[in-house]
């Protein structure tokens, strides 16, 4: 079986703080600089950047060499929430849960609580002490000491066809809460293991950028998602499609979300998601 790591992108108390400094701007400088601004937010629907941008964060791997080729799931996800050594959190749940119906609107893939089923995807809830053994336990992780690496982390399997068959996320919770991280380390892990595993910091604005402090979905993500998933979208993205293959398809899919106008819509379509309602 094949194991992808995930981490969240802010590390453990890697706080930076300066000191204020006096300064004075002219006004011109001040409406030049938020029209700059403007205008950055919206360079990331280029289809020639979120090209770029899916084939770094889907084909690529941050903790090792991938083949570049397609991974996903192909099978319903059945899903099991558990807390090891640590109440239940409704908060927590809440958000989970919020989470993965945004996920399935997305992808229009079948998201479901396992109920009485075995769960092929597994959100495991911990204290901050028991991380690292629930880590080795449930989730065997290759990476050493990602337990302090990490603030929270998930792994998914795949078979030879390079379809995503488990994924397991563990959040320490009080870690999490501590340090606002909760809506992020829910937001990104659970996205990363549908098949978007790679970090990179020039890929903005995204889950996917350890630089940035993005806690929730953005409209890049949202169309990085549709790329992968969305079945209305022709032709298929297939597990194990290498990129000499994949690369046409992937812009085929980027031009028809360009045509019927998701891309310019994606950023509002995320910010009415049930988790960024709940959180905003």
């Amino acid at each position: 079986m094949k194991f992808s790591i995930l981490k969240i992108t802010t590390m453990r108390f890697s706080i930076l703080i300066r000191p204020l400094q006096p300064f004075f701007i002219s006004l011109s400088f001040i409406f030049f600089s938020v029209f700059a601004h403007a205008q950055n937010l919206n360079a990331w629907q280029d289809p020639n950047y979120i090209e770029r941008a899916f084939i770094e964060v889907a084909l690529k791997n941050e903790y090792r060499k991938t083949d570049q080729r397609i991974v996903k799931w192909e099978h319903p996800i059945r899903y099991q929430i558990q807390y090891l050594y640590i109440k239940p959190y409704p908060i927590a749940d809440a958000l989970i849960k919020a989470h993965l119906q945004d996920l399935e609107s997305y992808t229009h893939l079948s998201i479901d609580p396992a109920g009485k089923r075995r769960p092929n995807f597994r959100i495991i809830f911990t204290q901050d002490r028991y991380f690292k053994d629930v880590i080795a336990q449930y989730a065997h992780s290759r990476v050493q000491d990602i337990d302090k690496k990490a603030n929270c982390m998930g792994t998914f399997q795949t078979n030879r066809q390079h379809e995503i068959t488990h994924a397991t996320v563990v959040i320490p919770v009080d870690h999490a809460l501590a340090h606002g991280l909760l809506p992020a380390c829910v937001v990104e892990e659970t996205t990363q293991v549908l098949g978007l595993p790679n970090d990179s910091d020039w890929v903005n604005p995204s889950i996917a950028n350890d630089a940035s402090k993005i806690d929730l979905l953005t409209g890049l993500d949202y169309i990085m998602l549709k790329i992968l998933y969305d079945p209305t979208l022709k032709p298929a993205l297939k597990a194990g499609m290498p990129l000499k293959v994949s690369r046409p398809i992937i812009r085929q899919r980027i031009k028809e979300l360009k045509k019927r106008g998701e891309i310019k819509r994606a950023s509002r379509i995320v910010n009415r998601g049930e988790l960024a309602r709940m959180v905003n």
